[in-house]
């Protein structure tokens, strides 16, 4: 049997272009913001009535907010070990190691780029419901500002979590 050395270099190219593709895809609309979808309302950062949706939040949303979380820095984490095994697939084939290495780097400069700032525009729009809420302490009554702090407290510690995880998706991305 004899192996075309140009097909198995074309199929290992498109697959280095859609590892990079499967990592930047996901973050292609991080510029636009974020937003968490539960079963009963979405969160939409940025939205005027931002902290009305925090209020409405009750423990089975905050709930599902971590489970959320959890599954994002899983998915992550999947993505870190599909990095490892194209590195070490890139190994094993040196005509195609450099091409896999500059689609992991344009990957991880992708990623970057969509989703600089997005987390710090979330912990601001943390900070502005909170004082918000601070604000509005008496009317919203103390079992409900408890909540509410709970669950920004929470979005803040998740989303902490998930920005660790992409740092360290990144590094593997970019690591030689």
């Amino acid at each position: 049997m004899k192996i075309n050395i140009t097909t198995t270099k074309g199929i290992l190219i498109a697959g280095a272009a859609a590892i990079g593709l499967a990592f930047a895809a996901p973050a292609a609309t991080a510029h636009d913001g974020m937003n968490i979808s539960l079963d009963s309302l979405e969160l939409k950062f940025g939205d005027e009535d931002f902290l009305e949706s925090l209020i409405a939040l009750d423990a089975d949303d905050i709930a599902e907010i971590r489970s959320e979380m959890a599954e994002a820095r899983a998915e992550i984490r999947d993505a870190i070990k599909e990095v490892a095994d194209a590195r070490r697939e890139a190994t094993e084939s040196p005509e195609t190691k450099d091409v896999i290495l500059v689609a992991l780097s344009t990957a991880a400069a992708a990623v970057e780029e969509t989703t600089k700032g997005v987390f710090e525009k979330i912990r601001s729009e943390l900070d502005r419901a909170e004082g918000e809420l601070a604000d509005k302490r008496a009317e919203v009554g103390p079992a409900e500002f408890a909540e509410t702090n709970e669950a920004i407290s929470t979005i803040r510690s998740e989303l902490a979590e998930v920005e660790v995880a992409l740092g360290e998706l990144l590094a593997a991305m970019r690591s030689a």
